[in-house]
This record gives structure tokens, C-alpha cells and sequence, in this order.
């Protein structure tokens, strides 16, 4: 199942994807620039320009 993991820049970030990545097979990262813990809230056009694509897949 091809799993994608988002970061915050300013909380998590590219770890997420790291720790996520033990598990499935499939795995996409990203990281959302300029952005704390609260990526909807705070960058809501970057996380939906990281999701669309992803699950049109």
C-alpha cells in the first residue's frame, strides 16, 4: 500500500517519513516549508497540492 508521510519543517519534518519508511514498502516523503505542527491550518494549499497528486496516484 504506497503510504505518504508529511512533515512539518518546523516540527517533525523529515523524520516522519524516516521513521514511517520500517514498514510499508511504498513509501513517499515530503516536508512542508514555513510550517509548524498544524500543517491544515497553517499551509493548507501546500499540503493540498501534496495530497491531490498522491491519491489520484
Amino acid at each position: 500500500m504506497p503510504v505518504l508521510a508529511i512533515g512539518a519543517q518546523a516540527s517533525l519534518g523529515g523524520p516522519v517519513a524516516e521513521q514511517v519508511r520500517r514498514y510499508p514498502d511504498s513509501v513517499t516523503g515530503a516536508v512542508v516549508e514555513d510550517c509548524g505542527h498544524w500543517l491544515c491550518e497553517e499551509q493548507p494549499a501546500k499540503l493540498a497540492a501534496l495530497l491531490l497528486p498522491f491519491l489520484k496516484g
